[in-house]
């Protein structure tokens, strides 16, 4: 064990070691080390060369992202390494301390968590709070907005959760800005803001990209005139010769239009120095902002999230909410996660939201059916999943089958695939079965998402099928089945899925639904699978009521609860 001392010196987005030895130094290195996505195939990897490896740690200035200190001090300590911590006090909340005086919410004592994390994060300056799917994440961040009262910006990927935050901020009389969808309208109070919005503002302008970029948009243009020409005349049965008039007429043409080399120059220039306005107004506006909070933050992958807050050099508050941090396939980008926000602050399981009632009980029915004729262990993926999912009529009418048994049962059921054509394939079916079925995708604007959302609460839609846009920020208690049609294997996307059906339901059994499938016919459809259960399998408050092959679900369970009402 080393002997050492070494002064950490913090601050809101780098902090540096002062005073570390070379062995301090090669520690500090170490931690904040990640093996690099594709090292293998790079021409410096291999004995003698480069093992493969980075880190956050920069040995030259020994600075690293605020993100890491409490991590690399714990660590250092443990090493036997005497860190001393240099930092500016936290800014002294605005809000009032009754916010958090209560450990109760609407005097439910089940929810404490929700002001014990706020607490955390007023201690501390900076973390993760890892709740659950369900646990009222956007609660926790309207909580945290009144306890500091601070110029805040709540950002995010998805535009849905933009909007759907941006009302919850407003519910509690706040005045909030909108950077997203288009629109560019700050505040000084509560900002709401989509990552893409606030990164293609903050990319610096290059006359040379610029340039690059018109001469490419132009080409394109000019290549798709000349297509359409051609489609055209020989719809209308032209002769070749025709045609090659025509279009060297239209190259001719295309010629005389082209800018020349200075207009091109002062068009690109003129671009550029737009593109720098805006980043210097993106970086004067990130600067103001003293609490950001990061929705869905497991996807703080890659460099945006961690850009954006580099520019926020007076948000000593940070909140990240996530229920399923560190899951993403590149090392390096779940160290971003915690390099821009911080350490886990507090954590919320399923099984803790499940025993309190707060979720519902979840019961899990993998089916297993018949393989079509087109499909075999060695299909390729597309053509698999194709056959096996999107176009599976076996598979399908179990689909139709089991959403029926969930209507006529009572139960509001939503069935999530990956793709149009499978959703198309499904919804036609459940009309043949006679049930009031509605599909929304990707290009359905809000308006219509939450009038499909409020017919399913109603029963005037009794399934609602849905591709991804129904992963996050969907708070419907009345649903009691989901179907995962779509199948998959990724984590983040299976939780948030399931987490649709587990909200906790009022004047019914407190109970869900979930029902996947074993797909087993096909190697990469089966391998997915196995994925998806053994995450399933793994996870307490889950895993006990994984239903045995054959099991039918427990609908005596609504049976019993009808008689007794």
């Amino acid at each position: 064990m080393v002997t050492d001392r070494v002064t950490m010196a913090r601050g809101v987005v780098n902090a540096q070691l002062v005073g570390a030895s070379k062995e301090v130094k090669a520690m500090a290195h170490e931690v904040l080390s990640y093996a690099v996505e594709g090292a293998e195939f790079s021409a410096a990897f291999g004995p003698g060369k480069w093992d493969g490896r980075s880190s956050f740690f920069a040995n030259a200035t020994c600075r690293f992202p605020a993100g890491f200190a409490h991590m690399l001090h714990a660590e250092l300590t443990r090493r036997g390494v005497k860190v001393q911590i240099a930092a500016n006090p936290l800014p002294k909340p605005k809000g009032s301390p009754d916010v958090l005086s209560d450990e109760e919410r609407d005097g439910d004592p089940r929810y404490a968590y929700q002001p014990r994390t706020i607490r955390q994060l007023l201690k501390h300056g900076r973390g993760i709070a890892q709740i659950a799917t369900g646990g009222g994440k956007s609660r926790i961040a309207r909580l945290g907005a009144r306890a500091l009262r601070m110029p805040t910006l709540f950002i995010t990927t998805r535009g849905v959760l933009m909007h759907q935050m941006k009302e919850g901020f407003e519910e509690d009389g706040w005045r909030v800005g909108v950077i997203g969808d288009g629109e560019w309208s700050p505040v000084r109070g509560i900002n709401v803001a989509m990552v893409q919005t606030l990164m293609a503002r903050l990319a610096e302008g290059s006359v040379e990209k610029e340039l690059t970029a018109i001469i490419e948009r132009r080409a394109r243009a000019e290549e798709q005139e000349k297509l359409d020409l051609k489609k055209s005349m020989k719809a209308s049965n032209a002769k070749p010769g025709d045609i090659h008039k025509m279009l060297d007429r239209l190259e001719k043409r295309q010629e005389s239009e082209r800018l020349s080399d200075e207009a091109l120059a002062k068009e690109a220039t003129a671009k550029a120095d737009r593109q720098n306005k805006l980043r210097a107004t993106t970086i004067k506006f990130l600067e103001m902002i003293e609490f950001v909070i990061g929705e869905e933050a497991h996807e703080a992958g890659g460099n945006s999230y961690f850009e954006i807050l580099r520019h926020c050099k007076n948000a000593h508050y940070r909140l990240a909410l996530t229920a399923t941090p560190f899951m993403r396939d590149d090392a390096e980008d779940n160290m971003r996660l915690m390099a821009a926000f911080g350490p886990i602050l507090i954590q919320v399981t399923e099984k803790e939201l499940i025993d309190k009632g707060i979720l519902a009980t979840p019961y899990f029915k993998y089916v297993d059916t018949s393989p079509p004729k087109a499909l075999f262990k060695t299909t390729p993926y597309q053509r698999a999943y194709k056959v096996g999912i999107s176009e599976n009529s076996i598979r399908n009418a179990v689909i139709v089958n089991e959403a029926m048994k969930g209507v006529r049962a009572g139960l509001p059921v939503m069935i999530l695939v990956q793709h149009k054509a499978h959703g198309v394939n499904v919804q036609t079916a459940l009309e043949t079965a006679g049930a009031k079925v509605r599909f929304i995708q990707g290009e359905d604007n809000q308006k219509a998402r939450k009038a499909a959302l409020a017919g399913l609460k109603t029963g005037s839609i009794e399934v609602l099928i849905g591709t991804t846009i129904l992963d996050v920020g969907v708070d419907v208690p009345a649903v009691g089945m989901v179907i995962l049609a779509g199948a998959g294997k990724a984590e983040v996307a299976l939780r948030q899925r399931i987490g649709r059906g587990l909200r906790a339901k009022k004047g019914v059994p407190n109970i869900a639904f979930i029902l996947d499938f074993v797909d087993k016919q096909n190697t990469h459809l089966r391998d997915h699978a196995r994925q998806r259960r053994g995450i399933v399998e793994a996870t307490p408050g889950f895993a006990e009521r994984i239903l045995l092959p054959n099991q039918d679900f427990p609908w005596h369970l609504l049976v019993s609860a009808a008689q007794a009402a």
